[in-house]
């Protein structure tokens, strides 16, 4: 299973874990449970809104795996929030 670098932006500091993805997984059905074990160690992204996911300064798709999207195993991610008007 690939293994992504995924620096958070919370309250705290900026953390940094090494998280599985499936190639075939989408950000969609796996963001939830990666932010639920986060909150677990005591974090919380910084901010209202709804994460979102950026790589190489690209906002990822939730629905597409990453694969289809460019991203290769190791490659950074940072996940913050994002305000959405309207």
């Amino acid at each position: 299973m690939p293994k992504y670098q995924i620096l958070f932006d919370t309250l705290r500091a900026e953390r940094k874990f090494n998280v599985d993805i499936d190639e075939s997984e989408t950000l969609e059905t796996t963001l939830d449970e990666i932010l639920f074990e986060l909150r677990e160690r005591g974090d919380y992204l910084k901010g209202e809104g709804q994460p979102q996911v950026v790589w190489n300064g690209v906002s990822l798709d939730f629905a597409m795996p990453l694969g289809q999207q460019g991203v290769h195993p190791n490659d950074i991610l940072r996940v913050s929030t994002i305000v959405l008007n309207g």
